[in-house]
């Protein structure tokens, strides 16, 4: 099919992966934001009629420029970084990606609990420095995971894999969510408590909630001294969950003894966030990883596929998956046909 014939697709996901995968889409012209020049920025902006982003900001300043925009469609589940008052505004259908990295970040999480349980951060310093010998500190001191309680502080699909996963290393599961999962609970034999419990009881706490009004900063200073002596703390939901600043205070006064994080209040992790400046003997007990947890070669080939496959479908059929803009049961064509005819009559000399 002839480029011009084809709706261009800008894409800001520019792994490898991600242009193998899209060159399997031939009724899709895709380019990637790094191969197009200045001097070509405007016409692309001009011609695009899709998008899709990667953690990339979507508001009413960067959208100016796309002035034939149609379709929004974001590579993962999160979308707290598109402003879906500006797409509605402008008539742009939008619509995330969920559920296809659930497996991979549940498996980064129980990676994690591993990691700080068995004080790895501790033992690979003692190599690495000479101490070899010293391993005698850690004995008694590092555990098993079975017969630990292991708190999943949200229960959608990664909750889900999660509990799946944790269940044969013999852990004690409880979880929280706004709405209980009788069908869960009974499948992975997990209980549900309420949050303030939570806290007190679990050895492992685990994060994967979404970013609202109500998660920011759900975790800060009086829930970390709830927690256990000798518990850790586990992030892979959104970073601005936990209080970095608390966390930190936390980690250096010993109130827990680990955390990791896969995610971050700010991303890159600012220079002066309080957790790059922790001792090093605090460092041995964290384990931070630049928001990777749901990129495995597995979920990218997922989130890719299923990105494009919403993509072509939209342009084909007028209709997509997990629409986030506009409301569940709008005819998609009709909702953005309506929205020109308004926009030219406002504006008849534009377009």
């Amino acid at each position: 099919m002839p480029s011009s014939t084809r709706p261009l697709v800008v894409s800001y996901a520019q792994q490898p992966l991600m242009r193998q995968i899209a060159a399997t889409f031939p009724a899709l012209d895709v380019r990637f934001v790094d191969d197009i020049a200045a001097p070509t920025r405007i016409s692309i902006f001009n011609q695009a009629r899709a998008m899709i982003v990667a953690g990339n900001a979507v508001n009413a300043h960067t959208l100016e420029p796309w002035t034939t925009l149609e379709f929004v469609q974001t590579l993962g589940s999160g979308y707290n970084n598109v402003d879906l008052s500006a797409l509605e505004d402008r008539h742009i259908v939008a619509a995330h990606n969920p559920g296809q990295n659930a497996y991979a970040v549940a498996e980064h999480a129980l990676m994690s609990a591993i990691y700080l349980m068995r004080h790895m951060g501790a033992a690979h310093t003692m190599v690495l420095n000479g101490q070899f010998m010293k391993r005698q500190q850690l004995a008694g001191m590092i555990r098993d995971l079975r017969g630990l309680t292991l708190a999943l502080y949200g229960m959608g699909q990664i909750g889900q894999h999660l509990a799946q996963l944790a269940t044969p290393f013999g852990m004690n599961l409880i979880y929280y969510q706004r709405h209980r999962h009788p069908q869960v609970e009974q499948e992975y034999a997990v209980r549900y408590v309420a949050p303030d419990d939570l806290w007190k009881l679990a050895d492992i706490v685990v994060l994967t909630v979404p970013l609202t009004d109500a998660t920011f900063h759900l975790v800060g200073k009086d829930q970390l001294a709830c927690m256990k002596p000798g518990s850790v703390l586990i992030n892979v939901g959104r970073g601005p969950v936990v209080d970095e600043q608390a966390l930190a205070q936390a980690l250096i006064e010993e109130r827990l003894y680990g955390a990791a994080l896969d995610v971050f209040e700010t991303e890159p992790l600012s220079e002066s966030s309080p957790l790059r400046s922790l001792p090093p003997s605090v460092q041995e007990r964290t384990l931070f990883s630049p928001h990777i947890s749901g990129v495995t070669q597995q979920a990218l080939t997922a989130m890719a596929t299923h990105a494009l496959e919403n993509v072509q479908c939209f342009f084909a059929q007028h209709s997509a998956h997990h629409v986030l803009v506009p409301r569940p049961g709008v005819n998609l064509w009709q909702w953005q046909n309506d929205g020109r005819q308004k926009s030219f009559a406002t504006h008849p000399n534009e377009g």
